[in-house]
């Protein structure tokens, strides 16, 4: 289960290209590949392993210049879903 404190990384397998408006990311271990919109993909960017969620929530919201209450389950959310997926790692 994700918390607050859950400090998500990228799987060191998994490769990102950068497209125009959105990322793609492929697993060479499970053949799997996901684009990602713009803020899924500056989710992914942003979970280096060096930040809690907690942490990337205050993140994106200094970024769009919201609360961290009106971003807080949209980025749990992403964080989850990634992780369901088996991408991410916490």
């Amino acid at each position: 289960m994700i918390t607050e404190h859950s400090v998500p990384s990228r799987r060191c397998s998994v490769l990102d290209y950068r497209l125009v408006d959105e990322m793609v990311i492929y697993d060479p271990v499970s053949s799997q590949a996901a684009s990602l919109n713009g803020t899924a993909g500056l989710i992914w960017e942003l979970c280096d392993g060096t930040r809690s969620v907690q942490a990337l929530c205050l993140e994106m919201a200094q970024r769009f210049d919201v609360s961290t209450d009106e971003v807080g389950p949209s980025i749990r959310a992403g964080v989850e879903r990634l992780c369901e997926l088996g991408l991410l790692c916490v």
